[in-house]
């Protein structure tokens, strides 16, 4: 819809760009480069983009950490190229203590720490590393799992975004598609189950004036009503209302819009 890519071309400055994650993906963006799959977020740009493509980054470094943590205390307790039942007890507390510092996205009542990987390996990570010891599954550790990694996106969905992976703010859900407020980049994201972007309505246009930023979510509720409603005209009413967007760029926004089709129906009864 033409509404949202206006309200994005006309939004003010946000902090984003300064802010933590941007901060994060600028330094750690290379180590995406060692998985062909997620090329496309290397050079990431958008605010959304760019918040995928840490959830990338954060599942790498996550599986690094297992890794370096089963490797370095197994070393210490491996006898005869065998790791005793007191080495498995030793791998296990220091795996325990190493997922304290790890972000996580809950599913049911199990943590996915690596969602670059298939539940199945997520769960051989979380509740039984020591099953690395086995021959067929020494490949996972190191950079030799590249040809099982998944597309985490579609493998979890719209539920991957309500995670410690991000920042965002979940304000509701209607069929499948879930919106999400971020207060970095002052935008609500609607993600679908593929977790892709549908739509995301910038907020804050640069002659709104004075950003008022108390109780949010309760102000951006009714416009994510609105859309999941598909109530255009309510959904423009209620960013005025809720001082999200200036009632001028909306008003200008609603006359293009009847000029273009004024003119639309012109031409066609031509």
């Amino acid at each position: 819809m033409e509404l949202f890519a206006k309200l994005e071309r006309k939004q003010r400055f946000t902090f984003f760009n300064s802010g933590s994650e941007n901060r994060f993906f600028i330094a750690r963006s290379g180590l995406l480069s060692s998985l062909p799959m997620y090329q496309d977020l290397v050079r990431a740009q958008k605010p959304f983009d760019i918040i995928r493509a840490n959830i990338i980054i954060r599942s790498i470094l996550n599986k690094r950490k297992f890794d370096e943590v089963y490797l370095t205390t197994a070393r210490q307790y491996r006898r005869n190229g065998e790791l005793p039942h007191d080495g498995e007890i030793a791998v296990r507390k220091a795996i325990e203590e190493a997922k304290k510092g790890m972000p996580y996205f809950e599913m049911g009542e199990e943590r996915v720490y690596i969602p670059i990987f298939p539940r199945s390996i997520n769960l051989i990570y979380s509740r039984n590393i020591t099953r690395l010891e086995e021959k067929p599954l020494q490949a996972l550790l190191g950079e030799g799992a590249e040809t099982l990694v998944v597309d985490a996106f579609d493998t979890y969905g719209a539920d991957l975004f309500n995670s410690y992976f991000t920042n965002l703010i979940k304000v509701s859900e209607y069929q499948g598609v879930v919106a999400y407020f971020d207060y970095d980049s002052l935008a609500i994201y609607f993600v679908n189950q593929q977790g892709r972007i549908d739509v995301n309505i910038c907020l804050f246009d640069r002659q709104l004036g004075k950003r008022n930023m108390n109780h949010m979510l309760q102000r951006i509720r009714p416009v994510v009503d609105a859309y999941f409603r598909d109530d255009k005209e309510e959904l423009m009413n209620t960013l005025v209302q809720n001082q999200l967007i200036s009632s001028s760029l909306i008003y200008r926004i609603k006359s293009d819009e009847t000029k273009f089709f004024s003119r639309l129906e012109r031409e066609t009864n031509k």
